[in-house]
């Protein structure tokens, strides 16, 4: 072969294997860890360069680097000096309200972010991290926490019979009438949340530069506690991944967020290994709302090796949508919308593909009543709708159905993780094909594991096939998002009629170790068809085992403490 061909083939080799191979430094556009300088637009342009030239390693130095944005800041202030209403989340999350995103990973086909060491300190309410359009992307190491914490930690130092003192520390900027939507309280003895929290109190005052008096009564004796005061419900989460597939999570850390943890829309395959949800070092609270949050997926959704506590909700939800069905346009095309009130929590519209399988609920029961095939789909994000048309029509009066996208409806395993004290449930399922194993949950105020179609949320579908398995289930459900009076599980569904056995099935709870706190039930089980239980240790539970409008039960080696609990078939 001639010289000048040879030469030419190893030029063009070059030019076009070698950038993808490559790996680059954010310090080489300017991101400098521990300075004082502003590393949000740096990074943006490393991440840029990396999509550009097709470089697939971006790696970060560890250290401190500031993500600062002025209109984020400028939100954060508005917010804090009630500008926003009394409710800020009724302004800010709604549908493609405008916001501000750290750093943008956009239309990727290949990217890994090796950051260990890496602590993003974050100035101004945003989205640190935001996946969108993108396959393949790996996230290690990062830490992601606020300067100004979006949240407020006070020792109640006094309580009288309409009202109680808290006092701060300089890092939390308190201020007159400061806007106040929850209350939660981290009992410093028993090292866990309340069992439950004090929602808009009435009033409050700054007393002196780091005390504040809150006029209101609390549920339950609160000297000496810490009260973890939210000023935001849901915001944008700290990580989304949107319209993407194929994520790695690992050795992430989210110390605090105006908002939930990390939220997954319309995104296939999510694996986080060694995820930390947890509060900063000399803190109780994380983020103010779920830790994580799954809509509308496909794939699988993995946690192993994961850690979570003092978040203002659950660790996980995991679920899609029940659309209504707004108009008939003709005999097979709809006109279908996830009610505005209650909107997404990617707050971007949720949509079927066309091939994708829909499920046709009853809204008084949430039976499934018919299966359809989407032959075409018309997404209008402006108008808060998508037109479809289905392989068949739709018999009976379309007000009387929801419809669910049974195609996005992901596998589930959360395995090996650790969840401490929080709000509300740990672990809440409605999916199908899933798997929770080798787990300890310690003390969540709601129910560890939730089996549930919620109507009222327009969250579902009924799950199946669902191991529960060697995990221990330390005295949960003591108050804020306990379902049925049960402690560590509750099977049931939330509708006008609930009442149909069949909405869950296949159902497997084996070799977990459940103890109560003085609680009335142990596992409850409602709305389900083929459910085992067997193996299961019980202690602290009133009612060990509890069922209704259910069939094909089956209760097997059981115990009480030592003691045999009868077994049973319904």
């Amino acid at each position: 072969m001639p010289y000048k061909l040879l030469l030419t083939l190893f030029i063009s080799t070059m030019l076009f294997s070698f950038p993808g191979l490559a790996q680059v430094s954010v310090e080489k556009f300017g991101a400098l860890p521990d300075d004082t300088l502003n590393d949000r637009e740096a990074i943006q342009k490393a991440i840029d360069y990396c999509k550009k030239n097709r470089v697939k390693q971006l790696r970060f130095p560890p250290g401190r680097y500031i993500i600062r944005e002025e209109k984020a800041i400028q939100l954060m202030n508005d917010v804090m000096d009630g500008k926003m209403g009394r409710n800020p989340q009724d302004i800010v999350y709604t549908p493609y309200y405008p916001y501000t995103r750290g750093i943008h990973i956009n239309g990727f086909s290949e990217l890994e972010i090796r950051a260990d060491g890496a602590f993003f300190a974050v100035q101004g309410w945003m989205e640190p991290i935001s996946i969108e359009n993108s396959r393949q992307v790996s996230i290690q190491g990062i830490t992601i926490d606020y300067d100004t914490p979006p949240h407020s930690e006070g020792l109640v130092v006094r309580q009288e019979a309409d009202y109680f003192d808290l006092q701060f520390q300089k890092a939390f900027p308190i201020r007159n009438n400061m806007v106040m939507l929850r209350i939660m309280f981290w009992d410093l003895t028993k090292n866990r949340l309340q069992g439950n929290s004090l929602y808009f109190p009435k009033k409050n005052e700054l007393l002196n530069d780091s005390t504040i008096r809150i006029w209101a009564s609390t549920p339950e004796p609160v000297t000496g506690t810490m009260a973890l005061i939210n000023h935001m419900f849901h915001f944008r989460p700290a990580v989304l991944l949107n319209e993407s597939a194929d994520i790695h999570l690992k050795q992430l850390t989210i110390h605090a967020q105006p908002g939930m943890g990390i939220v997954g829309h319309r995104t296939e395959n999510i694996t986080m290994d060694g995820l930390r949800i947890v509060p900063a070092p000399g803190r109780y609270q994380s983020t103010n709302t779920d830790a994580t949050h799954f809509t509308s997926c496909k794939g699988l959704i993995r946690f192993n090796g994961c850690s979570f506590e003092g978040q203002g909700d659950d660790a996980t939800n995991v679920h899609g949508y029940y659309q209504v069905i707004t108009a008939a346009e003709a005999d097979q095309r709809y006109t279908i919308q996830m009610e505005k009130q209650w909107g997404t929590h990617a707050m971007v519209l949720d949509y079927p593909d066309a091939g994708d399988e829909l499920e046709l609920v009853a809204k008084e029961t949430l039976e499934v009543v018919g299966h359809y095939k989407v032959t075409k789909t018309i997404p209008r994000p402006k108008e808060w709708c998508t037109i479809i048309e289905l392989d068949k029509k739709i018999a009976g009066p379309i007000n009387h159905y929801y419809l669910i996208n049974r195609t996005r409806i992901p596998r589930l395993e959360f395995v090996n993780s650790y969840v401490g004290s929080h709000l509300a449930r740990a672990v809440l399922v409605k999916t199908r094909n899933v798997l929770i194993e080798n787990n300890t949950f310690r003390e969540s105020t709601g129910t560890a594991i939730h089996i549930g179609a919620e109507g009222d949320w327009r969250e579902g579908p009924g799950s199946a096939n669902v191991h529960i398995r060697n995990n221990r289930i330390l005295r949960c459900g003591r108050g804020d998002g306990t379902n049925d009076d049960a402690t560590a599980i509750a099977i049931n569904v939330k509708a006008p009629a609930a009442t149909v056995a069949g909405i869950h099935r296949q159902i497997l709870i084996e070799g977990n170790l459940i103890e109560g706190d003085s609680s009335i039930t142990g596992i409850s089980i409602s709305g389900a068809t083929d459910v085992q239980v067997r193996n299961n240790v019980f202690s602290g539970c009133k009612n060990p085992i509890v069922h209704k409008f259910s069939t094909g039960l089956r209760f097997s080696n059981n115990y009480d403490g030592t003691k045999p609990i009868p077994s049973f078939s319904y």
